[in-house]
This record gives C-alpha cells, structure tokens and sequence, in this order.
C-alpha cells in the first residue's frame, strides 16, 4: 500500500515546521549557532507533541553534509537515510522493549565505536522512562563521560519517572500542549494539501478531541475522512467521533434553567441511545457552562469564545437565568463526575446522579446577609413580646391558659428551622417575607414582592406552611398571606438594625461567633474558612 497516514506524511522536517514549540526551536536553533551543543537532552511531555520529530530532526541538523547548521538541505545521503530510518549512526531504540540492564550495556559497548559516516552517533531513547533501575545506572557513567561526538537524546510521557540522577546529567526540554487554534491550522493546511472539503467547525471539534496532540487530531481527521470521503460535513464528524451538537448542548441548558429533572435525563438517555460518547457530552456540558459563566462576567465574551462552536446570541439569553455562583458549583460538579466516570463500570448512573444534583445548585448566600436577617428578625420578636405583669401578692383572678392558646410569636425562627429542615427549596420564600404582629390565633406574612406572594400562595405551597406552623405551636393557627410595598422601600432597606440580647437582665451586644452560630441554626450548613 502506497499510503502514509497524516501523522507520518506530514511529520516536519525542519525546525521552521515545528508547530507550538518555539521556545525549544530557538534554544536549540541558538546552541547550533553558537557550537554549544549538549551531549544528552531529555525532551518530555504528552504523546503527540513532537518529541520524538524534533529529536530526529536534530539528528539531521548535526549530521547534514552542510552542517552542523539549523536548517538541513534533506537531499545529501545522511539527511535521506535518517529520514528513512536507516542510517546506522543514528538509532532510535524503544526503551519499553528494551529496559533491561543487558540492553544498556550493550549500548555502552556500542557507544565506544567511532562513527562510519556520519558527523555525531545519536541514539534517540523513546519512552525512557519504561528503563530498569539497573538500566539506568549503568548508563550514568556513560551518560556523564559520553566518548566524544556522541549524543544521546531521551523522550518521554512521564518526566515524574525519571531518576534524578539522569535529569541531572541532561539538558531537560518540556514539550507544552498544542493549542486548539495551532491544531486546527494544521489540520486545514492539510486538507487543502490532500483536495479534502471541510468546514471550520468540523475541523475545530477535531482539535478538540485531539487534546493538545497533533499526532492524535491527525489520526482521527484520517478517521473521519474515511467515513466522509473527500467531502465531510459536521454531522459527520459528530457521527464518528461520538460527539454531541450545538443544538443539544442549548436544549440540555434551557431545561437546566428550567429545573426539570426528568427532562435533562431524557436528555442523557437520547445522547446513549444515539450512541455518543457519555464522557465526552460531560466535557462538552462542562465546556457550556464556562462558556455561559464567561458571557455572564467579561463585557467582551466573544474574544473567550469560540465563535464556530456557539451561538453567542444563545449564550447571552441563557446567563441571564444563572447565577455565577450557581455556573460554577454545576461545573465543579460535573469535574467531579467525570473523573468518577473514569473509575467506575456505571459511568452513566454516575453522570446521572450529578445531572440530577445539578438541579439542586442555589446561589451562595453572603455570611453578612444572614446576620442581617438574623438581627432583623430577632429585633422583630423584641417589639412585639408582651410585657411581663408586675409581681403581685395575690392569686390571679383569671383562669390559666389553654394549651390551643400557647402560641409564642418568638416561634418563628422555629418554623424558619423546620421548612429548611423539609423543603431547603422553599426556604428562600421566606426570606423574602416578614411576619407581622403573630400571636396564638393568627400570624400575618407580609410578603416585599408580587412574585413570591404569588408562588407561596398556591395550594400545595399555603398548606405546607400552615403545616409547618401548626407542628410548631402545637394547635391550629390562621396563617394570612399578604403584600407589604413598604418591605422592599429604600428607606427601609437602609435603616440599621441593633442586634442586641437579654442575658442575665442585661442588654448587650451578641458576639460575631454568637451571630454566627445563629445563622447556621436557622439557615444550616458550615463555615468556609
């Protein structure tokens, strides 16, 4: 067969082809400048980066018959036979086949051959970090007295696995990720080269899945090409790279803001039965929702934005209906189950279960505004507590109070305590309300909006409050909705309340651990530090 896969046909060459390294092109471009050429580099980072490339391009670079010089012709006999792999001056060993220390000591014994052709013997070292302990000592000698025009190059996934004692005796290289927009560059390059009809946005979710690996974005444009022919539209890239659309992405967000549970698991059930990938959808919702949290805080989303993979008009209605905090806790979520996904043999109960918490997600609520709420409602039940009667020497005349007559208004932070403990969802109702002259027949909740009097007026929400307050005081109480316009004035919001506390017959100021303490009794969870 005469043909060559992308990564292979399209392997550069010369350091001026290198995408995404500059920062090594020019160091090593400089140390040929300046004959200041190590005698072992150990280049790392991830699979398809060009590590392995760019050691064989410095191979040509030392050993062109016009050299040492950074740019080799790719014509005289040395630069065709390191192309092709056969120079026997330059060898490139697999270090996961060949990790034992019998191996490495024939390497010695090797190294002190002078060359037969070429200017330096290089051996190029792949996956070095597979060697043997024994292996890797008994190249230190050699690795730091190397015979003269002998380099030695090493390349690996996995720089945490190299001895110390080798990185110390190399010139370390670290090969960064390749951007999405340098990948997609190159992939269209290519299939200008190869007469290949793709549009922008194939190409991008190309790069996406690739991760930062050239090799691997080249492999699945190979992919898809063969499934497409020379025409391919976006639908088909999705198909075969188990990816989910635009289009889905804004539907599972538009129920997300509409807190429908079973909805959003429809959602996830048509994604599978399409026979998506559940992981990458994760990504791709975890992708949505910063796009969404980046339109909501920047004032210029479109340069944070990939304007071929969404629709900025969408994005912007959408973060209307979030919170930040809220943005940022669903992603945190999701992060979170993606990484349980990898470890488990359910990973769609898993991704399930975190769609369903997604739904749970509230703002966070400011530890100031709590000991607001706190301090006002306390100073509420203060103005209104009856009195004590003088001490009086004689029996009372009138007859002790019933048990249906008990209601003690200071019960309110009471029912505030038992709707958080039932309903947490219907907590923030309450926030928004004030109760207004309570006592054992009736208690009035006076309400700052329109909206939230409406909602808590509804059958199933009035019942569950008069429920509430009738398992708090023991008997039956006329619970009265009602809107107070005043509640939400101004004036009012900007009078300063004085928490203050009866203790021992003495007024004084309660502490901020005190507050504190309060705010978690009547509103639950903990203290972030």
């Amino acid at each position: 067969m005469d043909f060559q896969v992308s990564a292979r046909k399209w392997r550069p060459q010369k350091f001026s082809e290198l995408i995404g390294q500059e920062h090594i092109v020019r160091t090593l471009s400089n140390a040929i400048a300046m004959d200041r050429v190590s005698h072992a580099f150990l280049f790392s980072g991830t699979r398809g980066v060009g590590k392995t490339t760019t050691a064989r391009i410095l191979a040509r670079v030392l050993n062109c018959e016009t050299g040492p010089t950074v740019d080799p012709c790719g014509t005289c006999s040395l630069c065709r036979e390191i192309t092709a792999g056969n120079c026997i001056d330059v060898q490139e060993i697999d270090g996961a086949s060949n990790n034992g220390v019998a191996e490495a000591r024939d390497l010695i014994d090797n190294v002190q051959y002078a060359t037969s052709s070429a200017r330096y013997k290089i051996y190029i070292i792949d996956e070095v970090h597979m060697l043997s302990k024994s292996a890797f000592n008994a190249l230190l000698k050699t690795l730091e007295e190397p015979p003269p025009r002998v380099v030695f190059i090493f390349a690996t996934t996995e720089l945490i696995k190299i001895p110390e004692t080798i990185l110390s005796r190399c010139q370390c290289f670290e090969f960064k990720p390749l951007s999405n927009a340098q990948i997609t560059k190159q992939l269209a390059l290519i299939c200008g080269q190869e007469k290949i009809q793709i549009d922008e946005k194939g190409l991008v979710e190309i790069s996406k899945i690739g991760a930062g690996s050239m090799r691997d974005a080249q492999s699945l444009l190979d992919q898809v090409i063969a499934y497409s022919g020379k025409k391919v539209d976006t639908d088909s890239v999705e198909a075969v790279l188990g990816i989910v659309g635009g289009t889905t992405l804004e539907l599972f967000a538009q129920r997300l803001i509409q807190r429908e549970p079973s909805e959003l698991i429809t959602v996830v059930q048509d994604v599978v039965n399409q026979g998506k990938d559940l992981h990458l959808f994760c990504q791709s919702v975890m992708e949505y929702l910063r796009n969404l949290l980046m339109v909501k805080v920047s004032s210029s989303p479109e340069t944070l934005l990939n304007a071929q993979t969404c629709n900025l008009e969408i994005l912007k209605k959408q973060a209307k209906e979030f919170h930040a905090d809220e943005l940022q806790q669903m992603f945190t979520i999701l992060s979170r189950a993606e990484m349980e996904m990898k470890n488990t043999s359910l990973p769609q109960m898993v991704f399930e279960m975190a769609i369903l918490k997604l739904t749970e997600t509230r703002p966070f609520k400011k530890i100031d505004d709590l000991i607001r709420k706190i301090n006002q409602a306390e100073s509420n039940v203060q103005s209104i507590r009856p009195s004590p009667p003088p001490p009086s020497l004689s029996p009372p005349s009138s007859p002790p109070r019933s048990a249906a007559d008990s209601f003690d208004p200071a019960a309110w932070i009471k029912i505030r305590q038992e709707v958080s403990r039932q309903r947490p969802d219907f907590d923030h109702y309450l926030d928004k309300c004030q109760p207004l002259a309570p006592n054992e027949k009736e208690i009035q909740l006076a309400f700052a909006d329109s909206f939230t009097l409406e909602m808590v007026k509804t059958l199933e929400n009035r019942k569950f409050i008069e429920d509430v307050v009738r398992s708090v005081s023991g008997h039956e109480v006329r619970v009265t909705l009602k809107l107070d316009a005043a509640a939400d004035s101004p004036a009012a919001a900007s009078e300063p309340k004085k928490k203050t506390t009866n203790d021992g017959g003495e007024n004084r100021q309660k502490t901020e651990s005190e507050i504190i303490q309060d705010a978690l009794d009547i509103f639950g969870g903990i203290v972030v530090k």
